[in-house]
């Protein structure tokens, strides 16, 4: 080892040896002064901690004596005891610690001094308490003064040795940090020289390690290069020209390497081209001995490719051929099927090499799009190559190669010449294919030759026979106009046998009717139990309408949507069960064939999902599945009556659910089976079943399964036997399958339309049969005649202001085919600051007038595809569009037909210019008409002005009269837009004022609105309609109705009924004449109470309820305040009859308002409570808007 290596080794070690020494005597210093430092610090902490002890022990000694001083329980004293004995230890453990003549040993003397005198005043208040004398409050005082001194002068104590402690602490910290500072230094040191010394010595080795390394290293490169010299001279001699020695040196190795690789390179190259041309030549040998042949030129697109792709190693191909002035795709190799097929010449690459005419590559493409579909997977083609196949400077079509390795110039080569060959055999196969063609038209065209010279002989007897045929069909038109002649006597001898028929079903309607007079007397039983049933359904149901109306107003707008939403259905469902009521109550009008069946379009998923929506929360509560199935094989919609079908079913389904208790409930919509105009409802359910001897019974009136007074099930029988009864009106059929303990399934089967439906009644049948008969015949008569009010010719449209019209303008709809006169009313109708639509169409009308509304309609009843009466209809029946005014346009005497119709006037044609202003100014006064009059007849002055009252709240201004001379009288010097004659049940005297009103000269085209309280028969109904424009029966909604058609006939938009700052004051002024009223309600049903109550209480009225009658009469003399009296007429106790006429008995209730509640609905009800003394009559379930009518005007009276 060299001597400069060993001396660093000794000054190194040398140096870290005197830091260790110093390092270590430093440490052991530092840590002796920090010792001595913690222990004054523990110290100093130990007498605080005393010091602080003997405070508390002192207040311990304290609070004792107070306890005892307060309770004179000597068990309070032993903090005392225990204070007097720890105190003197603790002051002389202090004293013991300090220095003597120290500001601290001044403060511990003055403590004890204090605390000697605190514990004497203690144990005096002590002894003096124990003899019973009395401490003295300067005692008391003097004790608080020492404690006091005591107190400040510990906290002084505590806060000297605090102090000193801070110093302490402060100090020891101080000296930690040097000795660690010391430390680090001196281990930073160290370090240093160490790693120093260590570098040095490091780099002496590594250097004489790489001198020997280099020269192993040189030894071994001379000996590798000489070995591969070698080798590769021995695969050079073997044919491998590849191999190339790979030597940079400018040594003498590296000159002979040099030589070796240039040998090697002439040796390949030559051996390369060898190769080359014999690949090539192979290549084009395989092309021509594929081509040999008479082969198309779809088969040489397909052959050829494949040869080509295969022996280029490519990976895909596609062959296009030029085909009248397009490439299309005649062969593909390894190319998906929805590639593109057909290029046109310039279009993408394809078309530009074709254009071009040159050879085209792309090398290492990127894009995704270029891939090829292997059944593992897709695989990326980053290599393409277009070559044109050109013949004489003329392309014929172009070849597509794609490949994963570039195309080299051999390659390139041989495909040029390939494509040579392979055009030279297109335009062979082309010329054989040409004269292939031309071979076969001339084969055709002999053959048509010869089939068109055997059609002229055909065509030559077919003409012959034609006029054979045509002297016979002569002969025979003479015969058809003779049949008709007779068809036309036959004709008039059945319509004579239709007025036979018509007498005898005449003379059996009369017969019938004694019938129905012979059965009154049996039928007085059921109509009792009907009225009394009518009562106990309609008291509940007239909570329920109340309730859920003042839900769906939502006045305090506190609910949400779906509470809204299910009140509506409450609602709805509650008005349905009112009309089933109705039905109820008239049983035998099913029986004897009264019920009138309105037929219409119904959709079946409709008539589902409202069973749905009204069943499915029942099913959910009962904890049982309910499902509804429809048949794909079944049409959407059926023509029947919804209202009667969806009774029957919803009557099906409440069974169903009232005996089922587990299980579920399935409702079946299909095809019947036998029947294929039927379609088949079926409700089967898993309840308790019918035994088979009950299957029959159940649809009997008032029959039930289980008829006992026990039964477990409520019902009054007469679900069944009604829908029995409408199946039967529906032409159906109803049946039942069941076994008990298992469940039922009923079926129903009803057709599909109304024609299909069958009359039960023979000679009705008959009848019908021979009206039918005669319609065919008067059908075939006139067959052969159009229809006099639609016209064939359908003129040109008319340029008109449809496109400029805005939200807001005055539009006026022109429906005329005469152009000439059409375009003569639109210029007047822009003269008059309107803007005009016309319409040379009948058909088109409805879907203008619902697009644009306007303001009137001139319409003509001569019209193209659909006439002016089908369009009057039409508007008429559509609620968007049956307000707007229409005026009829026509040369045809049809005045009273078109008012009938609903027409506001009438004009004949041709229409003067004095007529035309009239029309515009009908217009202006119905814009700027703010109110309209209609007449009330009524006999009841008290039911008109309540009407009266409703109608104002719509801005609708009303006179009432009693009597048909005043009414008459009213007409005759007024002007009056409607009548309203409240008929109460249909008697000589309403009709004796229908025929007065219509007999006047003016008033014949007066509309008339019937409001009744009776469901009338379809021959009342007939009898009324001869006179009225419509009929309305008293229901819960009928001033809502009688409003509808109010509407109706004074053509008010319907919108302007709800404006809701209009209603919202009549409802004040309605409040007005409620508020601070007192009203008594008298009903046994609380429900009806709330009901009521809930109404009433928006108006700040004073309610007061009764029970019964002897109730209502303490109720009455308690508040004698009471204004009004709402009296149901059925209650327990004392009846309202009886309660009425006991107040009227009064002389201070004589002129009581007393307003009869009841549910029964019988003929004969409103004369027996007027005649007990009730002011007014209103049937349940009370109509909310004719009650507060009412009581607004009784209350105004009072």
């Amino acid at each position: 080892m060299p001597k400069q290596l060993i001396k660093k080794l000794q000054i190194g070690f040398g140096l870290c040896f005197i830091i260790l020494m110093i390092t270590s005597v430093a440490s052991y210093l530092s840590v002796q002064k920090q010792i001595e430092n913690r222990s004054k610090v523990l110290q100093t902490q130990e007498m605080i901690l005393k010091a602080d002890n003997i405070l508390i022990d002192l207040l311990n000694a304290e609070t004792g004596q107070r306890g005892f001083y307060l309770t004179n329980n000597e068990s309070f004293l032993e903090p005392y005891y225990k204070g007097l004995e720890s105190l003197p230890k603790s002051l002389a453990e202090i004293k013991k610690e300090l220095p003597e003549d120290s500001e601290q040993s001044y403060r511990m003397d003055t403590i004890s001094y204090l605390v000697n005198f605190r514990l004497k005043i203690l144990e005096d208040v002590v002894k003096t308490k124990k003899s019973g004398g009395s401490i003295e409050i300067d005692q008391l005082e003097l004790g608080k003064e020492y404690m006091d001194s005591c107190r400040t002068i510990i906290q002084e104590f505590v806060a000297s040795e605090t102090e000193k402690l801070d110093r302490r602490s402060h100090a020891m910290n101080v000296s930690s940090n040097y000795t660690s500072a010391f430390i680090l230094a001196a281990c930073f040191i160290s370090l240093v020289i160490t790693f120093i010394f260590y570098r040095q010595l490091r780099n002496e080795f590594l250097k004489r390690d790489e001198l020997q390394k280099e020269l192993k290293k040189k030894d071994e490169q001379l000996s590798k290069r000489l070995t591969t010299i070698q080798h590769i001279a021995q695969q050079i001699a073997l044919g491998d020209y590849s191999v190339r020695v790979q030597e940079d040196e400018k040594d003498s190795l590296g000159g002979i390497a040099s030589a070796l690789n240039e040998m090697t390179e002439s040796l390949q190259t030559s051996f390369e081209n060898i190769n080359q041309n014999e690949w090539r030549q192979t290549g084009l040998a395989k092309i021509n001995e594929i081509l040999a042949g008479n082969k198309r030129q779809d088969e040489i697109a397909h052959e050829s490719l494949t040869q080509l792709v295969t022996y280029t190693e490519s990976m895909s191909g596609a062959f296009y051929i030029l085909e009248e002035e397009s490439l299309e795709l005649k062969g593909y190799f390894g190319l998906e099927p929805q590639m593109n097929k057909k290029y046109l010449p310039g279009e993408g690459v394809v078309g530009q090499v074709f254009e071009n005419k040159i050879f085209r590559s792309v090398e290492n493409i990127s894009s995704e799009d270029y891939v090829m579909s292997f059944a593992v997977g897709q695989i990326k083609l980053s290599h393409m190559l277009w070559m044109p196949l050109m013949f004489k400077e003329k392309c014929f079509g172009v070849i597509e190669l794609g490949a994963n390795q570039s195309f080299d110039e051999t390659g390139i080569s041989f495909l040029q010449e390939a494509c040579r060959v392979i055009t030279l055999e297109l335009m062979a196969a082309k010329s054989r294919a040409r004269i292939q063609t031309l071979l076969e038209e001339t084969q055709a065209q002999s053959e048509e030759l010869q089939m068109q010279h055997s059609e002229l002989e055909n065509l030559n007897a077919e003409l012959e026979a034609q006029t054979q045929l045509l002297q016979a069909s002569e002969e025979e038109l003479k015969v058809q106009q003779e049949e008709l002649l007779q068809s036309n006597q036959e004709l008039e001898e059945r319509s004579k046998l239709l007025e036979e028929k018509n007498q005898l079903i005449a003379f059996r309607n009369q017969e019938i009717q004694k019938k129905a007079e012979e059965l009154a007397v049996s039928t007085k039983y059921k109509s009792e139990f009907l009225a009394n049933m009518s009562h106990e359904l309609r008291t509940p149901l007239n909570s329920i309408l109340l309730l859920s109306r003042l839900m769906v107003e939502n006045d305090d707008e506190n609910l949400n949507e779906d509470q809204i939403e299910s009140a509506k259905v409450i609602q709805s469902s509650g008005s349905s069960l009112l009309s089933l009521i109705d039905e109820i109550l008239d049983l035998s009008k099913i029986e004897a064939g009264k019920m009138e069946l309105e037929f219409e379009p119904v959709n079946i998923s409709e008539i589902c999902n409202d069973l749905n929506g009204m069943f499915q929360p029942l099913a959910k509560e009962k904890g049982i599945s309910f499902q509804t199935e429809i048949s794909s094989e079944i049409s959407s919609t059926i023509e029947t009556d919804k209202l009667r079908l969806d009774q029957v079913l919803r009557n099906l389904l409440a069974n169903a659910f009232k005996f089922t208790q587990q299980g579920e409930i399935r409702l079946t919509i299909d095809s019947a089976p036998h029947q294929k105009d039927f379609i088949r409802f079926s409700v089967k359910d898993t309840g308790i079943g019918i035994t088979e001897e009950n299957q029959q019974i159940i649809f009997e009136a008032f029959q039930q399964a289980d008829g006992s007074t026990r039964r477990k099930f409520g019902g009054t029988g007469l679900g069944l036997s009604i829908s029995r009864e409408i199946i039967k009106l529906l032409g159906g059929q109803i049946s039942v399958e069941s076994t008990l303990g298992e469940g039922s399934t009923f079926t129903i089967s009803i057709p599909k339309n109304k024609e299909l439906i069958q009359k039960e009644n023979k000679t009705i049948l008959e009848s019908i049969a021979e009206i039918s008969i005669a319609e065919e015949i008067i059908q075939d008569a006139a067959s052969e005649y159009k229809d006099p009010f639609t016209v064939d010719e359908i003129p040109e449209e008319i340029a008109d202001d449809r496109d400029v019209i805005k939200s807001g303008d005055k539009v006026i709809l022109i429906v005329e085919d005469d152009t000439n006169f059409a375009k003569s009313l639109l210029k007047y109708t822009r003269q008059q600051n309107y803007l005009g639509i016309v319409l040379v169409r009948g058909d088109q009308v409805l879907s203008f007038a619902e697009r644009y509304q306007p303001l009137a309609i001139l319409l003509d009843i001569q019209l193209p595809v659909k006439s002016g009466w089908d369009v009057m209809d039409d508007l008429k029946k559509n609620a968007k569009t049956r307000h707007i005014p229409v005026h009829i346009m026509s040369s045809l005497q049809a005045k009273k037909e078109s008012l009938k119709k609903g027409a506001i006037d009438f004009i004949n044609k041709p229409i003067a210019l004095e007529q035309m202003r009239q029309i515009f100014s009908k217009i202006d006064e119905a814009l700027n008409r703010n109110s309209q009059k209609v007449l009330i007849v009524e006999e009841n002055p008290k039911h008109a002005a309540a009407l009266s009252i409703f109608l104002n709240n719509f801005n609708i201004t009303s006179e009432i009269k009693s009597n048909v001379e005043e009414s008459v009288n009213t007409l005759l010097s007024s002007k009056v837009n409607c009548v309203i004659l409240d008929m109460g049940l249909p008697d000589k005297t309403g009709y004796e004022t229908l025929e007065a009103i219509k007999n006047h000269e003016g008033l014949e085209d007066l509309p008339i609105i019937i409001f009744t309280g009776k469901n009338l028969s379809h021959a009342e109904e007939i009898k009324i309609k001869n006179y009225a424009d419509s009929i309305v029966v008293k229901t819960a909604h009928s001033f809502q109705r009688i409003l509808d058609e109010v509407g109706l006939f004074l053509h008010l938009v319907e919108e302007n009924h709800l404006d809701t700052k209009n209603k919202s004051t009549k409802i004040s002024m309605l409040g007005d004449a409620l508020t601070g009223k007192t009203i008594l309600i008298a009903d046994d049903d609380v429900r009806n109470i709330f009901s009521l109550t809930k109404i009433l209480e928006k108006y700040k009225v004073n309610v007061i309820s009764a029970m019964n009658g002897k109730e209502a009469l303490n109720q009455l003399y308690t508040h004698p305040d009471v204004s009004v009296v709402l009296m149901d007429m059925m209650m327990p106790e004392m009846d309202g009859y009886q309660t009425i006429q006991t107040i009227r008995q009064n002389p201070a209730y004589k002129n009581l308002p007393i307003i009869s509640v009841t549910a029964k609905a019988m003929t004969g009800d409103r004369e027996k409570c007027i005649a007990a003394g009730a002011s007014d009559y209103i049937s349940k379930p009370v109509d909310k808007d004719q009650l507060l009518s009412l009581l607004r005007v009784w209350l105004y009276e009072i």
